[in-house]
């Protein structure tokens, strides 16, 4: 008996032994798992983190971008309405010159246009009374033609209109401004807004 308690000791023995390095091996298994899958946690981790911080730079990139362009949109408003307002207290100036100088932007105007031809001269009503025999005579004689005072005053304030055959030559403050109002804005834009 004692040979089959041997035995079996035996047996217990290496089956337990067996049993021992099967466990040894599954925990040290189980730790180079658990080490891999912590690692790769990690890892996913970082890659989590790194495409989250991508999307907070882009989002950060695209409100500034946003934000400066809100930024330029109300300086370009504030640039606009400074300009507007500089070239409606030019027209305001025009409108108020003294009546000889008013008189001198048309005898300027009528000249330039009138092309020898003879024309009709419609002025303001303020400006009618300053408009002679005497002015109609030099602008006549600068012009080689004769000008004639319309007998009705223009629906304007300040300028004149030319009316030489079928063409009409319109030298009104409203015209003029209009006709050079993107040269007068870039004028001023350039004066106001240039660096230098």
């Amino acid at each position: 008996m004692a040979g089959i308690d041997s035995i079996i000791d035996r047996i217990l023995k290496d089956a337990r032994e067996s049993a021992d390095a099967r466990v040894a091996r599954a925990e040290q298994d189980a730790e180079k798992l658990i080490a891999k899958k912590k690692d790769q946690a990690k890892e996913e981790e970082g890659k989590m983190l790194a495409d989250a911080q991508k999307v907070i730079d882009s989002q950060i990139r695209q409100n500034q971008a946003t934000q400066n362009t809100k930024s330029q949109r109300r300086l370009l408003a504030e640039r606009v309405a400074m300009i507007d307002e500089i070239v409606e207290e030019a027209k305001k100036r025009i409108r108020d010159l003294p009546s000889e100088d008013r008189l001198s932007m048309i005898s300027d105007f009528v000249i330039r246009s009138s092309e020898g031809d003879d024309g009709v001269l419609i002025v303001s009503e303020k400006d009618r009374s300053g408009i002679t025999d005497a002015f109609l005579k030099e602008l006549s004689s600068k012009t080689n033609s004769t000008i004639t005072l319309s007998d009705k005053a223009g629906d304007f304030d300040v300028g004149c209109i030319l009316i030489c055959g079928d063409c009409e030559y319109n030298g009104t403050l409203e015209a003029r401004s209009d006709d050079l109002e993107s040269d007068i804005r870039d004028a001023v834009n350039q004066a106001l807004f240039s660096k230098k």
